[in-house]
């Protein structure tokens, strides 16, 4: 086995192995580790990187902390799946104003060089909507005109319409025909598509370094990039850190202030984004409802979406 297999730790492989190929023309989570020991050594070799600490991973990506020379910097390999396809096309727009200032890419081997991060404990400890106003901000200055390689918002729109039309989630009638009506309005307003957009972008996508072009510390990483608004990338805020939501004393109340936290320092209309954040939340439902059909998975549990999607009513 290939020296570099020593890198991927077991729960990765745990995590990864089953998975079918992403339908945009992937590769599936098994053949996909078994090249990843070799990937490893062509990286390091490739940017003459030595390992250096303990690996890091989250669902798709491995993160190996390692030394360029004299600067301390991360390899990031990911498993090949289309939403993290732009994402150095992201990185390198951005270069570092708000988000991890990428040092070298390799699409081709779905792999970058960035600059080492740490963890972004500070966020963790604020509050739930002290966060969403820091989020907020790193948005902010994530501004950037989009790129013409990007999925677009108005096309999302139209996927999530048909979808919703044809096989639509098992969700209350009324929601259901409420996305049909927002896939076909959103996507009226002026520069639907504009902005480079991170759409995943939250607590847990956060990192802290020190050097300029920061927000008090904190950037962005793992940026699903879309040509979009900025008012469609409040809705994680939403449904992460759901057990501080659901022991707030009311839920309403508190999920439609993590929209206004984040809104203010966007310039975003809370309305908007309160818009955005059911179509998305109707759209997660459906893909969790055909993720039930493949044999032996559980019955998706959509009272989260429920929640929230009546919390953003009116």
């Amino acid at each position: 086995m290939p020296a570099r297999a020593d890198l991927i730790p077991d729960a990765f492989r745990a995590r990864v192995a089953g998975r079918p190929a992403d339908a945009d023309g992937g590769i599936d989570g098994d053949t996909w580790l078994a090249s990843l020991p070799r990937l490893l050594d062509e990286c390091l070799s490739t940017w003459k990187a030595q390992p250096e600490g303990p690996t890091a991973f989250g669902e798709c990506a491995l993160v190996v902390p390692v030394r360029v020379g004299k600067e301390r910097a991360a390899l990031k390999v990911t498993w090949p799946h289309a939403e993290a396809r732009h994402e150095h096309l992201a990185l390198r727009a951005w270069r570092g104003t708000g988000a991890v200032r990428m040092r070298a890419a390799d699409p081709a081997r779905w792999a970058l060089l960035l600059e080492r991060c740490e963890p972004a404990v500070r966020l963790h400890e604020m509050s739930a909507l002290d966060a969403c106003e820091m989020i907020g901000l790193i948005h902010a200055r994530l501004t950037h005109p989009a790129l013409p390689q990007l999925d677009t918002a108005s096309a999302w729109c139209a996927r999530i319409r048909e979808r919703l039309e044809s096989s639509p989630p098992p969700m209350p009638r009324r929601f259901v025909q409420q996305g049909i009506a927002l896939a076909r309005d959103l996507p009226q307003a002026d520069r639907i598509d504009a902005t480079l957009v991170h759409c995943d972008l939250h607590d847990d996508n956060v990192m802290q370094t020190r050097r300029a072009g920061t927000v008090d510390g904190f950037v962005a990483i793992d940026p699903k990039p879309v040509a979009g608004e900025p008012a469609l990338a409040v809705a994680p805020l939403l449904w992460n850190r759901w057990d501080e939501a659901a022991g707030a004393y009311n839920l309403r109340n508190h999920l439609r202030f993590r929209v206004d936290y984040a809104c203010d320092p966007m310039g975003v209309a809370p309305e908007r984004a309160r818009a955005w954040s059911i179509l998305r939340l109707l759209d997660n439902a459906w893909w969790d409802a055909h993720a039930a059909l493949r044999p032996g998975a559980a019955a998706p549990d959509l009272t989260k979406a429920v929640s929230i999607i009546k919390a953003m009513q009116g």
